[in-house]
């Protein structure tokens, strides 16, 4: 493939989708970054060029132009979808939609639309999976706090780029919003919120931010400010997710009953558990966990089929707290 050949491809996977462009300048600065030499101009003739066969939009009330592509095509510019790939995409589908807003999905509307007219021509028996295969979360259900689609799509650009951003943001614990500027560092879903774990200027320490709390967004075109040794793996393996009680680890010692709570051997609580067989009806698990709300939470829930064997201090904490509920129980 002739290097112009290869320079179109990759200007073309630089073009976002509408209503958000990119502009020759931009265009430029991206691809000297990808060790093409092209002054705008050529970038623009380019462009041109390519718009006669590609859906690609102009934006001409400014200079310089922004250009797009539109919002709804099918870019034939990647193979078309084999059936595990639109599978792939349908499954996507039902996990993302009731976790993102409409306008996030609508950039990946073209491949699900794409996704469903492969499965649906197929013959293959897998071409019925998507009428098969539901997304049910775990727990009580309810309504997810709503994001806004502006502040998710700046932070995801943030992210991407690894640039700073500007949020308006309003914590729990604040009397009134705040403009702050933060260093995004990952992005964690988890039911029902979505969580962007940054740090931000003037504070100190890594800080969970809630997305629905945000009301405006704006990309600021400066490098994060990374720390050395953050990981975001090992942050969430920490325990920080889980509101935490303390920095200490628990070593947490439990006798639990068959077959309730069976799942806990497919399904370990930590990295380094092992389980013994006790006998017919219980098993014992031991296991280091962090010291979160959330571990109380579940044992308080499981009361009924564990025993906590060690830390002794743990539980008390349990029993008091059980002890508080039903005595709660009994007077309403």
């Amino acid at each position: 493939m002739s290097s112009t050949a290869v320079r179109y491809l990759t200007m073309l996977r630089m073009v976002p989708r509408f209503p958000k462009t990119i502009t020759t300048t931009e265009l430029a600065k991206r691809l000297e970054e990808q060790s093409f030499s092209v002054t705008m101009r050529s970038i623009q003739r380019d462009l041109e060029k390519l718009s006669a066969d590609f859906p690609l939009l102009v934006d001409e009330s400014s200079r310089p132009f922004g250009w797009s592509f539109d919002r709804d095509a099918t870019i034939d510019i990647i193979p078309a979808l084999d059936l595990p790939a639109a599978l792939t995409f349908e499954l996507a589908k039902a996990y993302l939609t009731p976790m993102l807003p409409p306008r996030a999905l609508s950039h990946l509307k073209p491949h699900f639309n794409e996704a469903h007219r492969t499965l649906s021509r197929e013959s293959n028996p897998l071409g019925q999976w998507p009428d098969l295969v539901r997304v049910i979360n775990r727990g009580l259900s309810g309504s997810r706090p709503a994001i806004d689609a502006d502040v998710l799509e700046t932070v995801t650009e943030a992210l991407l780029r690894e640039y700073q951003c500007k949020l308006t943001y309003q914590a729990r614990n604040w009397p009134e919003p705040q403009n702050i500027t933060v260093h995004p560092l990952g992005l964690i879903f988890r039911d029902p919120n979505v969580y962007l774990i940054a740090t931000i200027d003037g504070r100190e320490g890594v800080r969970q931010l809630v997305l629905h709390r945000a009301t405006t967004g704006e990309l600021v075109e400066q490098p994060i400010e990374r720390p050395e040794d953050f990981d975001l793996d090992l942050y969430i393996h920490s325990g920080a997710m889980g509101i935490l009680r303390s920095n200490e680890p628990v070593f947490l010692r439990l006798r639990c009953d068959k077959p309730e709570l069976n799942h806990l051997i497919e399904s370990p609580l930590g990295f380094d558990q092992l389980t013994t067989e006790t006998d017919n009806d219980t098993f014992e698990i031991s296991v280091t966990v962090g010291d979160t709300q959330d571990l109380r939470w579940w044992l308080s829930a499981q009361a009924v089929h564990c025993d906590i064997l060690e830390p002794v201090w743990l539980r008390d904490e349990i029993e008091a707290t059980l002890a508080a509920a039903l005595e709660r129980t009994k007077k309403a």
